[in-house]
C-alpha cells in the first residue's frame, strides 16, 4: 500500500497541469478529425513528462502514441479529445445557456478522457522510474471516438498488438468497474450516380434518387430476415440520404447518397448484414440503370468484456472513494435534476459490483480483441434521466466535479496498472478468459484496406467557430 500512496500524493501534488489541460480542452471544444489543438497539447505534455510520443498515427493527424519504459508488461491507457455539434453551455448554469449559439461543446465529457488516462500514466511512470520496475506504459491518443473513427484505423495497422492490458475510463452517471459487452458496429455511405435530364422527359435520365429510394425500401425488407440482439443490446440499421442531387423537381436527379449505420450483436453478424445491404444498394442500382459506389466510414467489434481485471479495477475503485461531491456539487446536481422534470436524487455515492453487462457502442471495443481492458465509470451527472451527449453532461464535464472525478481515475487506473505490474498472475488469470471469450477467433479489420479516414469531416464546421 506504501507504494499506492506514492502514486496518490504524487497525483494530488501534480494533477494541476492536467486540470488546466482539460479546462483549456473544455474552453475550446473540436469535432471529430479536427482536434488539432487538443492533440498539441496533450503530445506536449507528455513529451515535457518523459514520453516519446509519435504522431500522424494511421493517417490521423492528431492521432498520436506515446511510450516509456522497456519489457513486459506493456500496459496502455487511453486518451480520446473530441467534442460533439451544438453543445456548447456555460459550465456555472444550471439551465441550457450556451457560451456561443450552435458551437460543439463537450457534451461526452472527452476533455477528461483526454486527461485521465494520462494522468494515470504518468503517475504509474514515475513511481516505476523512482523504484527501478520494469516495463512498458504506452498512452493510445485517439481522435474522432464519437464517429467511431480512430481505434479501427489504429487496430488495422496492427498498433494494438503487444499490449498486456489497457486501462480505459468514460464519465457516466454511475461508480463501477464496466465489465460489459457493446454491438458492433458500421457507418457507409453509397454513393449513387444516374443521368440528368429534363423532367418533361424522364426517359432520357436515369434517377439516381429512384435507386436510393428503392435501397432504402431494400433496407426496410432485410430487417425482418436481420437475428434480433438483446433488450439492452438491439440489433439496429438506419438510414437517411443527406444528399438527394438537385433540389428542383423539374430535372432528374443525377447524384444522390444514402447513408447507412448499423448496430449487430457481433462482427460476423454485422459483416453479413453489411454484406447484404451492399448487395442491396448494388442491385438498385442495377435495377434503375444508375451506378453506386460504397464508401465505408468505419466499422467496429463488438466488445470482449473481462470480468477479472475489472474486479481488480473495482477492488481499487474501493480503495480511492468516489468523487468527493461538496455541498455545492449536490446542489447543482438536484437543480439540473429540477430542470429535467426528474427526480432529485443529486449524487449517491455508490459504487457497483462489476458485473458482465451491455454497454453503448465504443471504438474501445477494438482495444478488447488484443488484451484486456478495465474500463471505469465515474459519475459525473447525478442520474442517467439528467441527460447525456446533452448540455448537461457538457455543463458537468467543465465543472469542479469533473475535476474531482479526474483524480479518482488517475488514482483508480494507475493503481491498478501497478497491481498488475507486481501481481502477474492477475494478468495472466485474465488473458486467459479474453482467450476463452474469444474461443479462438482472431482480430480481422472489418475496414476495408483502400479506406482511409475522412480528414475533412467537420472541418467547415469548426472553421465557423475557431477562437
Amino acid at each position: 500500500m506504501e507504494n499506492k500512496k506514492q502514486i496518490y500524493d504524487w497525483i494530488d501534488k501534480n494533477e494541476g497541469d492536467l486540470f488546466e489541460i482539460s479546462d483549456y480542452l473544455w474552453e475550446h471544444p473540436e469535432l471529430s478529425m479536427q482536434e488539432y489543438e487538443a492533440s498539441d497539447k496533450l503530445t506536449a505534455y507528455l513529451e515535457k513528462n518523459g514520453f516519446e510520443v509519435t504522431r500522424d498515427i494511421a493517417g490521423m493527424p492528431t492521432a498520436f502514441i506515446a511510450q516509456w519504459g522497456e519489457g513486459k508488461p506493456v500496459l496502455a491507457f487511453s486518451s480520446e479529445y473530441d467534442a460533439l455539434p451544438g453543445l456548447s453551455q456555460d459550465k456555472d448554469a444550471t439551465e441550457h445557456c450556451p457560451v456561443t449559439p450552435l458551437a460543439p461543446g463537450h457534451g461526452c465529457g472527452h476533455n477528461l478522457i483526454a486527461t485521465g488516462g494520462i494522468l494515470a500514466a504518468t503517475a504509474l511512470k514515475e513511481l516505476m522510474k523512482d523504484k527501478g520496475m520494469k516495463g512498458t506504459i504506452k498512452i493510445f491518443g485517439t481522435p474522432a471516438e464519437e464517429l467511431c473513427i480512430g481505434k479501427p484505423f489504429m487496430a488495422r495497422e496492427g498498433l494494438f498488438e503487444g499490449v498486456d492490458a489497457f486501462l480505459d475510463w468514460h464519465p457516466s452517471h454511475l461508480n463501477r468497474a464496466a465489465a460489459g459487452d457493446t454491438n458492433a458496429y458500421f457507418n457507409v455511405k453509397f454513393h449513387f450516380t444516374g443521368l440528368s435530364s429534363h423532367g418533361n422527359a424522364p426517359w432520357n435520365g436515369r434517377s439516381s434518387l429512384d435507386a436510393a429510394m428503392l435501397t432504402g425500401h431494400a433496407i426496410e425488407m432485410l430487417r425482418e430476415h436481420i437475428k434480433p440482439g438483446s433488450e439492452t443490446s438491439p440489433s439496429t440499421i438506419n438510414y437517411a440520404f443527406p444528399d438527394v442531387g438537385n433540389s428542383f423537381p423539374n430535372v432528374v436527379p443525377a447524384t444522390t447518397i444514402l447513408w447507412c449505420v448499423a448496430r449487430m450483436k457481433n462482427a460476423e453478424m454485422l459483416a453479413d448484414v453489411l454484406d447484404r445491404v451492399t448487395d442491396c444498394a448494388e442491385g438498385c442500382a442495377k435495377a434503375t440503370g444508375t451506378t453506386v459506389t460504397r464508401e465505408v466510414i468505419t466499422a467496429t467489434h463488438d466488445f470482449i468484456p473481462n470480468l477479472r481485471i475489472n474486479q481488480l479495477l473495482e477492488k481499487n475503485l474501493r480503495e480511492v472513494g468516489v468523487p468527493k461531491y461538496t455541498e455545492e456539487d449536490q446542489k447543482a446536481a438536484k437543480s439540473i435534476q429540477k430542470t429535467m422534470g426528474v427526480k432529485e436524487t443529486g449524487y449517491t455515492g455508490e459504487i457497483l459490483e462489476t458485473v458482465v453487462g451491455s454497454q453503448p457502442v465504443t471504438d474501445s471495443s477494438e482495444y478488447s480483441w488484443f488484451a484486456p481492458v478495465a474500463f471505469l465509470n465515474v459519475a459525473i451527472s447525478p442520474s442517467e434521466d439528467s441527460g447525456w451527449h446533452a448540455w448537461t453532461s457538457a455543463k458537468f464535464a467543465g465543472s469542479a466535479v469533473g475535476k474531482e472525478a479526474l483524480d479518482v481515475v488517475g488514482k483508480a487506473l494507475a493503481s491498478t496498472a501497478y497491481d498488475l505490474l507486481t501481481n502477474p498472475e492477475i494478468l495472466d488469470e485474465a488473458q486467459a478468459e479474453l482467450k476463452d471469450r474469444l474461443g479462438g477467433k482472431t482480430y480481422e479489420s472489418l475496414i476495408p484496406a483502400e479506406s482511409r479516414p475522412d480528414l475533412d469531416t467537420n472541418r467547415d464546421i469548426m472553421d465557423k467557430f475557431r477562437k
